[in-house]
């Protein structure tokens, strides 16, 4: 994949952007609702987002379609990097509409710090960027997530040009 055209953006912004604000999670007997941040970093040297496959439109169209990428990003008990680690946003990413840039993501939050150490929640969903706000299906969880179903609200926190650094 030939990432020095210019044409191709690596998405920070994009994970990050759906894991930040309000994890609503509802399981068998109660609902649990809790704030972390994810902190997605592409373009240095221990990037937690890299691109894997990429189809022939990926560097002609403006929405990037047909980028996939992998990522393993950390997640935090606030927006500074060296909070309180709570475990890693982990899976696939995938831009998916030939006309605007937007993915469809497949991550699990794996946590293995904190209160909910051991455990974990399987997100998939549609994240249009740009949008200031954003919605995805928690699907599915294990440990203290068990039988989960929900819905995680996320908003971009910061994203900063040149690094392509950013925080949800």
């Amino acid at each position: 994949m030939n990432t020095s055209s210019g044409k191709l953006l690596f998405p920070a912004l994009f994970i990050v952007a759906f894991l930040t604000t309000i994890v609503s999670v509802e399981s068998a007997d109660y609902m649990k609702r809790f704030r972390f941040y994810i902190h997605d970093e592409s373009r240095v040297e221990n990037a937690t987002l890299w691109p894997v496959a990429h189809s022939d439109l990926t560097n002609v169209l403006p929405s990037q379609f047909g980028l996939t990428l992998v990522t393993d990003t950390p997640i935090t008990a606030t927006a500074d990097k060296d909070s309180e680690y709570f475990g890693q946003m982990q899976g696939l990413v995938q831009y998916s509409d030939k006309k605007k840039a937007v993915i469809t993501v497949c991550v699990n939050a794996v946590f293995s710090g904190g209160k909910y150490n051991g455990s974990s929640l399987s997100l998939v969903g549609k994240n249009a960027l740009g949008d200031e706000t954003r919605e995805m299906s928690v699907v599915a969880g294990t440990g203290a997530f068990r039988f989960a179903k929900g819905y995680i609200y996320f908003e971009d926190y910061f994203f900063e040009r040149g690094s392509e650094s950013c925080c949800l």
